[in-house]
């Protein structure tokens, strides 16, 4: 029964092999959140603003945000791989999109606390940082 468990769990570990960057990656940027959010609690209001209702929301974010990412590369690796193949050479490209959505909320949350503390709005001037580095990069072609 021993070696059934530990062989299942070593299949499962190998089948979940190429989606477990992707998914650290996420819960990275949801603890990043987790941080910046802290931070702003204890800025604005005080160690007293912190509750463990709020950190509980972490854990749960991460398993859902880690569940949808598993269930996106299931779906797309075992279901839909030939279809996507047919119009894209990039291999997980569902995964990886989801993923990225994934961080992209966890961005605009940190962005968010970031602005409430300091009221600088980071994604705001990484944006027209870039449009003035493209009109420069046009102007010098």
């Amino acid at each position: 029964m021993k070696t059934n468990i530990l062989l299942f769990s070593i299949s499962l570990l190998c089948i979940l092999a190429p989606v477990t960057p992707m998914v650290l990656i996420a819960i990275c940027f949801i603890w990043l959140d987790l941080c910046v959010g802290v931070w702003r609690s204890v800025r604005l209001k005080g160690w007293k603003s912190i509750r463990s209702r709020g950190l509980a929301r972490t854990i749960s974010k991460s398993l859902i945000y880690s569940g949808g990412i598993v269930a996106v590369f299931m779906l797309e690796k075992y279901v839909i791989a030939d279809l996507i193949g047919i119009f894209i050479s990039v291999d997980l490209v569902l995964t990886k999109a989801f993923t990225f959505f994934c961080v992209f909320i966890e961005m605009k949350s940190i962005n968010e606390s970031y602005f409430d503390v300091t009221k600088k709005d980071v994604l705001k001037s990484f944006k027209e940082f870039i449009k003035a580095k493209k009109q420069e990069w046009d102007e010098f072609k």
